[in-house]
């Protein structure tokens, strides 16, 4: 027989989380504070008292005071246990009805199918299973969807294996951006809330540059003050000042070669009046690059959470500027890297369209990720009666998103 419970302790529900092969950051309690502008439970089911199934559910407020219920990628369980799955979804719309919600949504990361960069597929043979375990204990699917915006979170996502990620394992162009962003002096270091503003920064130009819509400083600053111990910010910078006197020397020493230079060696003058135009073009740009960032300049960012073997690059910027000197290569790697460092099996560098040939999976390619396509996302009725109105309401508010 199983029991289930309202109020499940925090410490215990992570660490239940953290010991599930469905471990994921957005089931932490935690999540619950940075989601604080909804409501939120935690939940599950206990057999012979020891906890089976556990979520973080959150309570999102809808208009003449229904509400409606969202598990990020949860809940978590066993889903090949018919038994518990049912009982879970029972219990759950039971809390739907406490809360007048009209329905309960879940993305557990259930993998529908692995799929190589190779574009080699590894399909799920259990994931069948659990469409059908979930539909029988009245959850509604929503199917395959291909597109981002048809999902709370991402159906696809690119993520890293420890045991695929080594610098030797990098591809030899990945390898050589890195090597090039070194020589162009790029250099990354690691800090939390005192590097938030530099990395608000980045996103904000990337928001303008992709005309996308991100976060703030203030939500930074809350994500990092959340997770104290488990977050990290990796930040790329470039010392202008050093780089222009460095190439000023070069360039002074190239005129001189260029001035002492007897009138028959033609192919070497050739060679030199070349680096003198690269020179004089490159003591320009720091001319102008020094004006407008200083003498140091932040040209890139990331932010990382770790929860459990888990982590998660959730958020990540460059200065365009700067984009010849490959400063994200750089930051991706020194960050995925550090993730690993610290216990971690797997690293989430985000989600990807479905048809996977966006710009997003042509970067996240040189770190040869493996691309999870997810079962997608459940809906649980609650009020049947409202329900398919409230169904046809959410996804039109969804399509204008």
């Amino acid at each position: 027989m199983y029991e289930f419970k309202i109020g499940i302790n925090p410490t215990e529900h992570d660490r239940f989380v953290q010991g599930h092969p469905l471990c994921n950051l957005l089931q932490s309690a935690s999540w619950a504070k940075v989601k604080d502008n909804w409501g939120s439970e935690i939940v599950g089911a206990y057999k012979d008292g020891e906890l089976v199934a556990s979520s973080l559910v959150l309570v999102r407020p809808l208009p003449a005071g229904f509400s409606m219920l969202y598990t990020p990628r949860g809940p978590i369980m066993d889903y090949s246990n018919k038994e518990l799955v049912q009982f879970f979804m029972d219990n759950l719309k039971k809390l739907g009805k406490q809360k007048r919600a009209l329905f309960a949504k879940m993305d557990p990361t259930i993998i529908y199918k692995d799929i190589q960069m190779d574009r080699e597929e590894i399909p799920n043979p259990l994931a069948q299973e659990v469409i059908t375990n979930l539909e029988q204990a009245g959850a509604k699917y929503q199917g395959l969807t291909m597109e981002m915006s048809a999902t709370i979170q991402p159906r696809f996502q690119a993520n890293i294996y420890k045991a695929d990620f080594s610098e030797e394992q990098l591809s030899k162009s990945t390898r050589k951006m890195m090597k090039q962003a070194q020589k162009k002096g790029v250099t990354v270091r690691m800090g939390h809330v005192e590097l938030v503003e530099d990395f608000a920064k980045m996103i904000q130009l990337t928001t303008e540059r992709q005309q996308i819509s991100l976060r703030d400083s203030d939500y930074f600053k809350k994500l990092l003050n959340i997770y104290p111990e488990q977050s990290f910010i990796m930040l790329a910078e470039v010392d202008l000042r050093a780089r222009y006197d460095e190439t000023k020397a070069r360039h002074d020493k190239n005129q001189q070669d260029l001035a002492n230079l007897k009138e028959n060696q033609v192919k070497k003058r050739h060679n030199l009046e070349e680096l003198e135009f690269s020179l004089t073009r490159e003591l320009a740009e720091l001319e102008e690059n020094i004006a407008a960032s200083g003498e140091k300049a932040v040209v890139a960012g990331a932010l990382a959470i770790t929860f459990g073997t888990t982590s998660e690059i959730l958020y990540a910027g460059m200065d365009d500027r700067y984009k010849r000197y490959m400063p994200a290569y750089l930051t991706w790697y020194e960050a995925i890297n550090e993730c690993f460092e610290r216990g971690c099996e797997s690293c989430n560098m985000g989600g990807l369209e479905g048809s996977l040939n966006d710009g997003l999976i042509k970067f996240k390619s040189n770190f040869n990720p493996t691309i999870n396509e997810f079962i997608g996302e459940f809906d649980l009725p609650v009020n049947k009666l409202l329900f398919k109105a409230s169904e046809y309401a959410y996804k039109l508010k969804k399509g204008k998103k």
